[in-house]
């Protein structure tokens, strides 16, 4: 038999029998990512203080998408019937890689895992530097009253969604090593991977932020006038009209200064205006007196009170007025007035109090001096002599 022909007969019966065992991809399903806690993360940061402009390609990141993969013959004690390549666009794979790339994991595993270092590309879509400064800009035309180096100074994290796309590529070898060339499938799915940014806080951004002028303190305005007392001589006048109602008032200044005021009440009633001439310290100062004169009123225009009976016959208020150094009023002092005429005084003696007597001390007489009687001598007595000699 021919060689050539002999070679043909045995390639066409190992076909045939690769084709008997081949082994086929019975599922892989690579899914897209849901939220960021399972995102790699990607540093950026700025060497001016200007904007972004560098990715931390050092840093390491953790990596896990969901994942369900298996095909139709699980490999022999001597060999794995699959093998499984894992890509993420932009990033190496460094290491922790689960499941191995050959084995028998692949039927158990619900996820892949991996650590991710960023390295880019010119045929990646996604630039986080370029991410960072376009949420800068954004934040610039959104938050007022924040510059670029503010932003810059403060960072931010910018978490985008589906930014780059994962890529499984599975192979199922077939029964044995002899018709793995003819027996085996092969099948590559695609996953949506979100990407979580951190637009690091920039020190030479904070450097640049203008220094505010310090503030310079206002001084604290204090009132010249500390207080007043402001009274009337009655606030209830009963007597001959006009009615003096006389203004009483002091003043007390926290410092000298140059006062002019008035005396102001109801009906327009104006006094002239008075000055008080500065004086060399504050203290306590008398203002100028001033009466004002109030005459009776009408009967028609007295208050009425019940009973048919009439109440003052004018009621009315007084006031301080304050021109400068500041233009302020002190609250009013009510007063009322009712006009009679005093009973008048009956002609006649003016009828005056006795003088009393000038009190003398009484001096306690001595008794009378009985009367002598005057003194008898008696003569002397003869004494008869009895029987004689």
């Amino acid at each position: 038999m021919n060689i050539n022909i002999r070679f043909v007969l045995v390639f066409a019966g190992l076909v045939a029998a690769g084709q008997a065992r081949a082994n086929k991809v019975e599922k892989l399903d690579l899914q897209d990512m849901q939220g960021f806690a399972d995102a790699p993360v990607i540093d950026v940061y700025s060497t001016s203080g200007e904007q972004w402009d560098k990715v931390d390609t050092n840093k390491v990141t953790d990596f896990e998408l969901g994942f369900d993969a298996e095909c139709k013959f699980k490999g022999g004690s001597d060999y794995s019937a699959y093998q499984g390549n894992f890509y993420v666009e932009g990033f190496s794979n460094v290491g922790n890689e689960y499941p191995e790339s050959e084995g028998k994991t692949i039927a158990t595993a619900s996820s892949i895992r991996s650590n991710l270092r960023w390295h880019g590309g010119q045929f990646v879509n996604f630039d986080p530097v370029e991410a960072c400064n376009s949420e800068l800009e954004k934040r610039l035309a959104t938050q007022v009253g924040k510059s670029k180096y503010e932003l810059l100074k403060e960072g931010f994290v910018v978490n985008a969604p589906a930014a780059v796309r994962a890529r499984y590529e599975l192979t199922c070898w077939g029964v044995t090593k002899i018709t793995n060339f003819s027996g085996m499938d092969k099948a590559t799915d695609f996953g949506a991977v979100n990407v979580h940014v951190n637009c690091l806080p920039s020190a030479q951004a904070g450097d640049k932020i203008p220094k505010p002028k310090p503030e310079v303190k206002k001084a604290k305005v204090v009132s010249p006038v500390k207080s007043v007392d402001f009274k009337l001589n009655t606030t209830d006048y009963q007597g001959k009209c006009p009615a003096p109602i006389k203004v009483d008032a002091t003043i007390t200044l926290n410092y000298p200064v140059e006062v002019k005021y008035r005396y102001v009440g109801d009906k327009g009633h104006k006094s002239p205006v008075f000055t008080l001439k500065k004086k060399d310290k504050g203290g306590t100062w008398n203002l100028a007196p001033w009466t004002r004169q109030v005459k009776p009123a009408s009967p028609a225009t007295k208050i009425a009170l019940p009973g048919g009976k009439h109440g003052a016959d004018y009621q009315g208020w007084m006031q301080l007025e304050m021109i400068s150094p500041v233009a302020k009023t002190w609250p009013p002092v009510n007063f009322k007035v009712s006009c009679h005429t005093p009973p008048p005084t009956v002609p006649g003696v003016l009828q005056t109090a006795p003088k009393p007597e000038p009190m003398t001390p009484k001096l306690q007489a001595l008794p009378k001096p009985e009367p002598k009687m005057p003194v008898i001598e008696a003569e002397p007595r003869q004494t008869e002599k009895a029987g004689g000699q």
